[in-house]
């Protein structure tokens, strides 16, 4: 009886205590090593010339070389000058237009090219990437350059202007005179129109 109390004492002490694991190292780059699957470690990769093509890695340019060729072949980007006290006049588009997107679809949606886009606007037509109002909103959201609202299919993200308290301001001056102002036709309801 009292063989069993010890043993049934010893046992119910080791059950408790913790087990001796061997330490894992944590180190983030131990060497070139396959993961699972087969994976290669890319993290650092050196220049290497495979049989196959596809499995090549091609030496990557310094920065300063990317930014020339990011840049069209000439100098590398200049430094960022001081921000301008005046909202940037939008640059016109060159290029085609493409008919899924809108004019300023990739470039600066700034209030002169929103009003650019509201001068080409006729409320008469139908609503499309290249007519529309790009100050009516939607459920409290804004378009954005091709005429999208946050939640649909093609909306992107337009890239904004810096903007500053003084340039709040004048686009104020320039929304009240637009209220103020509305196109003939651009009632609730007509074909440009979201609403």
């Amino acid at each position: 009886m009292k063989l069993a109390l010890t043993a049934t004492l010893i046992a119910g002490a080791t059950a408790f205590s913790p087990l001796n694991q061997a330490r894992v190292c944590t180190a983030l780059f131990n060497g070139p090593t396959l993961g699972a699957g087969g994976m290669a470690d890319t993290r650092d990769p050196a220049a290497m010339k495979h049989e196959d093509p596809r499995k090549s890695i091609s030496e990557a340019p310094s920065f300063e070389e990317y930014l020339k060729m990011r840049n069209g072949g000439g100098a590398a980007a200049p430094a960022a000058a001081a921000p301008a006290a005046a909202a940037p006049v939008a640059a016109a588009p060159s290029g085609p237009v493409n008919p899924n997107y809108g004019k300023y679809d990739d470039k600066l949606w700034d209030m002169a090219a929103k009003q650019d886009v509201y001068a080409m606007w006729d409320p008469s037509k139908p609503r499309s990437p290249n007519n529309f109002n790009p100050f009516e909103t939607w459920d409290g959201n804004s378009p954005d350059c091709s005429g999208f609202y946050p939640g649909e299919g093609r909306y992107k993200d337009p890239k904004r202007p810096d903007i500053s308290y003084a340039i709040m301001q004048a686009d104020r001056v320039i929304l009240e005179g637009i209220a103020a102002n509305p196109k003939p036709g651009s009632a609730k309801g007509c074909p440009g129109c979201r609403t």
